[in-house]
């Protein structure tokens, strides 16, 4: 995963930083900024979908994308949810970790909005309730048609109707 997807009003602090690299956090979608990779680093972010690419730079004056993104799950920890972020800028053969640069995102739980921006997922989606009066017909009825069960050794066969088992 090269960019993390979120929505609604987050806090971006940078918490770790163990890359030789320069790091910066790239903004884009419905929020347009960096933020700088030094640790104490912090800015805030809003918008309905907006995500996060992630850079380094050689010192060579050429931002190039990290190489690996880890982005933890939305949780709850006490009155704010919770998401981590680790990176890793280049692999090397004795360093595999993804500890390069480590960004803390809050935001209060009261700010969570609706239902549908559950913990662990990072998009917002529209819940709906269904009517009480909806009434999905029964799979055994007579107007529901058989399913079968096509011979691939005979092209061109109806098949046989499957039958279900009684539980």
């Amino acid at each position: 995963m090269s960019a993390v997807s979120m929505s609604g009003a987050w806090r971006i602090r940078v918490v770790s930083k163990e890359s030789a690299y320069a790091q910066r956090v790239v903004f884009s979608g419905d929020v347009q900024k960096m933020l700088s990779g030094e640790v104490g680093a912090s800015t805030s972010a809003s918008g309905r979908r907006w995500s996060l690419r992630f850079e380094h730079n050689r010192g060579d004056g050429v931002w190039r994308p990290n190489a690996s993104v880890e982005a933890g799950e939305i949780v709850r920890h006490g009155d704010e949810f919770e998401r981590w972020i680790a990176t890793k800028d280049v692999f090397w053969c004795a360093d595999r970790g993804h500890d390069d640069l480590k960004l803390l995102l809050t935001r209060p739980a009261s700010a969570a909005g609706s239902a549908g921006e559950a913990v662990g997922v990072a998009y917002a989606a529209d819940l709906y309730e269904l009517p009480t009066a909806l009434v999905l017909p029964s799979v055994d009825t007579p107007d529901v048609r058989h399913e079968r069960q096509r011979s691939y050794s005979q092209p061109m066969s109806p098949g046989t109707p499957l039958r279900r088992r009684s539980l």
